[in-house]
């Protein structure tokens, strides 16, 4: 009995600091409703938008066929892609620049792991659902864990949603120094410094170049067997060196 004492201690230890994580979280989700940002998404119709199809909210549903046909196209061009299930993550599409205030979209779109994508109404092109579909594809099997334990650098992951997508699109000159720039980006809290220093279009377009340059050595099969691998937890570096030789 005396052997139990200090197990059933650590237990009521280990279950009351649980329940104070997830009333602190709980509490947390309460206090942030009323600021706007992306957890406004866990209930959109509070916020005035309409589901238009399963898990997808917009505030132009008189636009419903148009919105969800541009969906279903970026769907379909990640399919084409990688060859299997399309994603499905909660699509918020916003028509005005006050829904994506409202859930805190500052440019054109964003994607949270493969939970929510969420587009302003300069994002409704189905090259740009195309590119956040690519990183919630990417990020598919990584889930929210992903944001912290990146297993593609940042460059290669805005590389490819680019490279598929054609968006953003950048027709000038894609610079050595440019791609020497990017390819130091492997953290997405760093991709901002590379865009100031850049331009948006620039290093965009130097990200694209670097997977296209991998596809082009390695083949589309190559470049699908790295991010297999990467998925599956081998070093996206030593992976990079051996397919592209």
């Amino acid at each position: 009995m005396a052997e139990g004492r200090p197990r059933r201690r650590r237990f009521r230890r280990s279950g009351a600091f649980v329940a104070f994580l997830v009333n602190a979280a709980f509490a947390t989700a309460i206090l942030s409703v009323p600021f706007p940002g992306l957890h406004r998404a866990l209930y959109p119709e509070a916020f005035g938008l309409s589901e238009i199809a399963p898990r997808v909210w917009t505030d132009a549903p008189d636009r419903a066929e148009e919105l969800l046909g541009m969906a279903e196209a970026a769907r379909a061009n990640v399919v084409s892609f990688f060859g299997d299930d399309p994603p499905r993550p909660t699509l918020i599409l916003c028509a005005t620049r006050a829904c994506a205030d409202d859930f805190g979209v500052g440019g054109n779109g964003l994607a949270v792991a493969d939970v929510i994508v969420a587009v302003s109404p300069g994002g409704l092109t189905r090259g740009t659902l195309t590119h956040e579909m690519m990183h919630a594809r990417l990020h598919r099997r990584l889930g929210l864990a992903a944001i912290l334990r990146q297993p593609y650098p940042t460059w290669f992951d805005e590389g490819l949603a680019t490279h598929v997508s054609g968006q953003p699109a950048w027709r000038g000159t894609v610079t050595d120094e440019a791609r020497d720039r990017v390819r130091q980006v492997t953290r997405f809290w760093r991709w901002r410094d590379a865009m100031n220093e850049l331009g948006v279009g620039p290093a965009y377009g130097a990200a694209a170049a670097e997977v296209a340059a991998i596809e082009a050595l390695a083949g589309r099969e190559g470049l699908l067997e790295l991010i297999r691998r990467a998925e599956a937890g081998d070093d996206f570096d030593r992976l990079l060196r051996d397919i592209t030789g």
